[in-house]
């Protein structure tokens, strides 16, 4: 019986995967366009697109809006975009980039390209530099 809970988890899991690829997949595509292994990880109902920068997944950037990535279409919730170094080897996060605007303001900068850019060089910098 475990094991298929188990099975069913898993099943859930990649669904909502696809569906988080699918309604992100613009942004997931600009990235990509500039690094690697770019994907997306939700801690409860917070989505997030990843970008790892080790294997152990130590070190990773992570791409949201004010807080999350909204799982519907509307996207003005996300306010802009704020990409984080997030080392949990530390215990310690940097911001790299970010356009986002407080609760209840008009979004920040939302274009995809200047975000895919920066996210990139960093990615890559830092890949560079180890």
């Amino acid at each position: 019986m475990t094991l298929h809970y188990l099975s069913g988890i898993q099943l859930l899991r990649l669904a909502d995967e696809a569906k988080a690829r699918a309604l992100y997949a613009d942004v997931i595509e600009a990235l990509e366009q500039h690094c690697t292994d770019v994907g997306v990880d939700w801690c409860g109902n917070e989505l997030n697109i990843t970008v790892p920068l080790t294997d152990d997944g130590e070190q990773l950037v992570t791409i949201a809006g004010r807080r999350s990535l909204p799982w519907h279409d509307d996207r003005s919730e996300i306010g802009g975009w704020k990409a984080e170094h997030i080392d949990n080897t530390h215990g310690t996060s940097k911001v790299i980039y970010d356009t986002t605007t407080g609760e209840g303001e008009p979004p920040g900068d939302m274009s995809l390209e200047p975000l895919a850019e920066e996210v990139g060089a960093y990615v890559n910098g830092w890949r560079h530099a180890c």
